[in-house]
């Protein structure tokens, strides 16, 4: 797998050259590794994978089946130092039966011996999750040195802002308590609970589109 040196971080609360870009096939594998240093130690990561080699061994192969899976759908964001990701999916109707029973094999397989808690984890989410139309934030990672900075908010806003002129809600799950007040800054409001066996809670989160000013 390919992968890309972690650059030089700007100075604290710069997000100057953040360069928020759509993902192209090209950039898949810095995607997946993005993502897996990113996840390495959060708290949904460490339930579903709890040896941490194992965890930095197979992380790599699952963020590479997230990017396969959802590259179709063109709204994998990325930054112009490879330091952050979003995997959105956007508005639309849901898998068919035949395309969700492939996509739970292919995670099973990259999972391997933590399929289990995979598995069981999405079955979850997938149990909350809401019918009305919306953009899903599938998944949203920088790497550890550049946490921060301001990537997270330069990512969102890419998407969050298109909502907004567009009428769109959003949608997505919190895997930590920093996830959960990045999102709130951005207008997302805790609206349940996802309670994994023996383990920590995820938090859904749901956003209405903010009020656009009339222009004549």
């Amino acid at each position: 797998m390919t992968t890309s040196a972690s650059p030089a971080p700007p100075r604290a609360g710069s997000v100057a050259g953040a360069g928020v870009r759509k993902a192209a096939a090209s950039d898949l594998p810095a995607v997946a590794d993005t993502l897996s240093a990113a996840f390495l130690d959060d708290p949904f990561m460490t339930w579903v994978m709890p040896d941490r080699q194992r965890r930095r061994e197979l992380l790599p192969r699952c963020f590479e089946a997230v990017a396969d899976a959802n590259h179709p759908y063109d709204e994998i964001y990325t930054t112009a130092s490879d330091a952050g990701v979003a995997v959105w999916i956007p508005p639309g109707p849901p898998p068919t039966d035949e395309e969700m029973e492939e996509l739970v094999r292919w995670y099973a397989e990259v999972a391997e011996e933590t399929a289990d808690r995979l598995l069981c984890a999405l079955e979850l989410m997938a149990g909350q999750h809401p019918a009305d139309p919306h953009a899903y934030l599938f998944v949203l990672g920088t790497r550890p040195e550049w946490q921060g900075r301001g990537l997270g908010s330069a990512l969102l806003r890419e998407v969050l802002d298109r909502c907004d002129r567009d009428g769109t809600p959003a949608y997505l799950e919190a895997t930590s308590p920093d996830n959960q007040r990045l999102y709130e800054r951005h207008g997302f409001v805790v609206t349940g609970e996802i309670p994994l066996p023996d383990g920590p809670a995820l938090r859904p989160m749901w956003r209405e589109p903010r009020p656009q000013p009339w222009r004549a």
